[in-house]
């Protein structure tokens, strides 16, 4: 990957019937779905979870992988340069915590932002960290919110610090907070497309709908009759958009008929 862009994205799935019973395994990538018994899977994202476990007095009150999302980059920026944000809420302690993570797969694209103000690409897991911005307050949890923002409208800053995988950091009050593993998650779009084979229907039809169009002739005629004191003057046109060789044949011959005029003297447009 010397440009930074990973060549791949692949999520390897193992496949199960309704039944809960193994149908196979798959590799799921951009637009080269899985699927199973009419149902597709597209890989469609992905992201880190870190595991993070909390606990007060040593008694765990929060343990598991924690989901971490990505805005969208700057402009010149690569989204594998920017960390990934991770929240925590604790609304069973009083006062009630939340904790806001920075999580920097590779370490390394943290220290390069410090030295040199752009962070390298992180293409791989590597000693990873996170920061971290504990506050206490009100989590406002009767609101609605997106479970991957923390509101601090009613919050203030408490602890703040870094910590690598594998450490804890006591936060005090009790409360320590350790970062013992780093996962990946995938997110797949799946899909049933049950009205699919309506569509081919209606293209068929209007393929069979267009044939007659490819094998007729479109054409048009006006025949006008007006007196002139001794007869009556005819005036005929028409033209053709296909086969007009064809149509000016047709032309002459119905003129001739009409008017009993050679053919020399007449035309088709």
């Amino acid at each position: 990957m010397p440009s930074g862009i990973p060549e791949d994205f692949v999520t390897h799935a193992a496949l199960y019937d309704a039944n809960g019973g193994y149908v196979r395994t798959a590799d799921i990538r951009v637009n080269h779905p899985a699927e199973i018994d009419g149902v597709k899977f597209y890989q469609f994202g992905y992201g880190w979870a870190p595991v993070v476990d909390v606990r007060q007095d040593g008694e765990p009150i929060a343990s598991g992988p924690v989901v971490c999302t990505q805005g969208p980059p700057p402009p010149g920026v690569s989204a594998l340069q920017l960390p990934w944000n991770c929240v925590v809420k604790l609304p069973t302690l009083t006062p009630q915590v939340g904790i806001r993570f920075e999580l920097w797969p590779d370490s390394r694209g943290l220290y390069a932002l410090l030295q040199t103000g752009r962070a390298m690409p992180m293409l791989t897991q590597f000693a990873p960290v996170m920061t971290y911005t504990a506050y206490r307050g009100d989590l406002r949890a009767e609101l609605v919110q997106n479970a991957t923002v923390l509101d601090t409208t009613g919050m203030r800053r408490w602890k703040q610090g870094v910590i690598g995988a594998g450490e804890t950091k006591d936060l005090g009050s009790g409360l320590s907070v350790s970062f013992p593993d780093l996962r990946q998650y995938t997110v797949l779009e799946v899909k049933r497309d049950r009205g699919l084979w309506i569509m081919f229907l209606a293209a068929l039809l209007i393929l069979v709908g267009l044939l007659p169009a490819l094998y007729s002739s479109r054409r048009k005629l006006w025949v006008t009759a007006e007196p002139d004191g001794r007869g009556s003057v005819v005036k005929v046109g028409g033209f053709a958009l296909q086969r007009r060789s064809q149509f000016e044949e047709e032309f002459a011959k119905l003129v001739d008929e009409l008017t009993g005029t050679s053919r020399d003297r007449v035309g088709a447009l």
